[in-house]
């Protein structure tokens, strides 16, 4: 018997009607909490050494190693690699993301509404539908989280538009100029 379980027996039991002190009682719940305490110390302890002492670390390069080496354990426990965008961060419902135009630039930012995962010829594959209003679905390649522009990013891009190469150092100047307006950013 687990020692969770048998606290749930101990708490069954109704020990004080059976005509025992509460002392007693205590003192017998007092050291179930302690024997649940030492059991997940002991537990904490073997795993935090576990990943080198026993193997587990496995030469996996990385997180993504690791998944694509035990997909068939974690669809066999529910468990589901979410979708990355071009960043290379994993999308959620919800968020604001720019959508990449076929003919270069970005869509205006949209939010997630809905994820899909489908299989394809090539497997299964992650689509994303934006706003809630049809549209339709797209690759999650094709998608980048929203950030607001800053200064220096209006002037990157307005250097950029017009080819001119510009020193960091020399955009980061312009922007302070131009928030001497007193808005911030």
């Amino acid at each position: 018997m687990s020692i969770t379980d048998e606290l749930r027996e101990w708490a069954k039991g109704d020990a004080l009607r059976a005509g025992m002190s509460l002392r007693t009682a205590r003192d017998q719940a007092l050291a179930i909490a302690d024997r649940i305490d030492a059991e997940h110390e002991a537990k904490v302890s073997y795993w935090q050494g576990a990943s080198y002492r026993d193997g587990y670390d496995e030469g996996f390069a990385s997180a993504d190693d690791w998944l694509a080496d035990h997909e068939d354990a974690m669809a066999e426990h529910g468990w589901v690699k979410l979708p990355v965008s071009e960043d290379g961060d994993v999308l959620h419902v919800g968020e604001l993301v720019d959508e990449k135009l076929p003919f270069g630039g970005y869509a205006a930012p949209a939010p997630i509404d809905t994820m899909e995962l489908s299989r394809g010829a090539s497997g299964y594959v992650w689509m994303v539908k934006l706003d809630a209003e049809n549209r339709a679905l797209v690759s999650p390649k094709l998608l980048r989280h929203h950030h607001e522009p800053t200064v220096e990013d209006v002037l990157l891009e307005f250097a950029e538009g017009l080819g001119v190469p510009v020193a960091d150092s020399y955009v980061a100047a312009a922007a302070a100029k131009l928030r001497l307006r007193g808005d911030g950013e």
